[in-house]
């Protein structure tokens, strides 16, 4: 793998490991879904996204749940790692039927985001439209809504939006989708909400806001 440059990570209180950071590539069903600069955004918090040691190379479990498109979770009861239905009980927001829909600008379809695939998932193109809004009924069914978030790759590099999620007419979360930005991951409450409103609103550029594998655990 070419000319490997070591750093000792401390290991317990006496003992140091020699591990090599050299960039990995991830090649995923002939896509390339290497992570930009190596770094892997673990809710909020750069990390690298791949590390040698021993011959072994280890990276992250939530970066390959991302790169498969599966939900990811650890249950600390039984010191498992849940993938993809395992996580939760629950259900896709992608696979409920929208109501009240503006304008049938929100797609659900694949997209590409920080040179991954997504099967899973919400999107707008608002460079014509200054805002748009699309609500699902949860009828108090669910506890917390999972997702990730971020610009889509075809975005332009100046672009912008903003992102709302309301239950039952109450903010409940807000932030910004930018291009370059990697892609988050945010959890919020929606206990005995019966109705959730996303709402998209271009800030600059040509914006593409994306919601990716939004699951309603109970």
């Amino acid at each position: 793998m070419g000319t490997l440059f070591f750093s000792g990570i401390a290991w317990g209180a006496t003992n140091k490991i020699e591990v090599s950071f050299d960039p990995v590539r991830f090649i995923v069903d002939k896509v390339d879904k290497t992570p930009s600069g190596g770094k892997f955004n673990n809710n909020g918090s750069p990390v690298p996204s791949s590390l040698i040691y021993s011959g072994t190379t280890y990276v992250p479990i939530k970066l390959i749940g991302d790169m498969i498109g599966k939900p990811v979770a650890w249950d600390g009861k039984t010191k498992s790692v849940l993938f993809g239905d395992s996580v939760v009980e629950g259900d896709y927001l992608t696979d409920k039927a929208p109501v009240d829909v503006a304008d049938k600008s929100i797609v659900n379809s694949e997209m590409q985001l920080d040179n991954q695939t997504y099967k899973n998932g919400l999107y707008v193109n608002i460079y014509y439209r200054n805002k748009t809004k699309q609500s699902y009924n949860l009828n108090g069914q669910y506890k917390s809504l999972n997702f990730n978030y971020a610009s889509l790759d075809k975005a332009s590099d100046d672009s912008s939006a903003s992102m709302v999620i309301y239950g039952d007419g109450k903010e409940l979360w807000s932030s910004t989708a930018v291009k370059g930005v990697p892609v988050q991951s945010a959890t919020i409450p929606v206990n005995g909400v019966l109705k959730l409103d996303i709402e998209f609103a271009n800030i600059s550029g040509n914006s593409y806001p994306a919601i990716v594998n939004p699951l309603l655990s109970k």
